[in-house]
């Protein structure tokens, strides 16, 4: 594509908790559990696309961007035409000019991933993010605890 997606917004009903996970550190570090805001809307956007929970931006509550320029660094960028294809399952969407839709469905889905975030800090107490997010990860099925190996030295042949 040549010409340049515009700006990657986000909605600042959920501030609060961007900067809880992105700019403040973890208790008793000095570590932040997303590097950077980016890292933290394409993981708010792939679980929302993954739940199925697409949101429209409350544009009257007021929206926060993240220049796109931030997106092209990696492979971020190309994560927003990724969901929008997915989304629409129609290749048009990749065509020159349908950048703004494409940045447009990336929002929905993060607000939607934000909305599941919030929603699971609220309810874990939010203290520790990390915890939290691993927690509701496990907890929908997203990462499965290892498992054991069986103990062979009980079998005998």
């Amino acid at each position: 594509m040549t010409a340049r997606a515009p700006n990657i917004n986000r909605s600042k009903i959920y501030e609060e908790y961007v900067q809880k996970l992105a700019a403040i550190p973890l208790p008793g570090s000095e570590r932040r559990l997303f590097p950077t805001i980016r890292e933290l809307l394409c993981f708010a956007a792939l679980l929302g696309f993954s739940e199925k929970r697409r949101l429209p931006l409350d544009r009257s509550q007021g929206v926060e961007d993240v220049s796109y320029q931030q997106f092209e660094r990696g492979d971020a960028e190309n994560l927003i035409y990724l969901i929008a294809l997915a989304e629409t399952e129609d290749p048009d969407i990749l065509r020159e000019g349908e950048e703004g839709r494409c940045a447009e469905i990336f929002e929905e889905y993060a607000n939607g991933g934000l909305a599941i975030i919030k929603d699971h800090l609220l309810r874990e107490g939010g203290e520790y993010p990390d915890r939290a997010l691993m927690s509701m990860l496990r907890g929908r099925g997203y990462l499965v605890p290892a498992q054991a190996e069986p103990d062979l030295a009980a079998i005998s042949f």
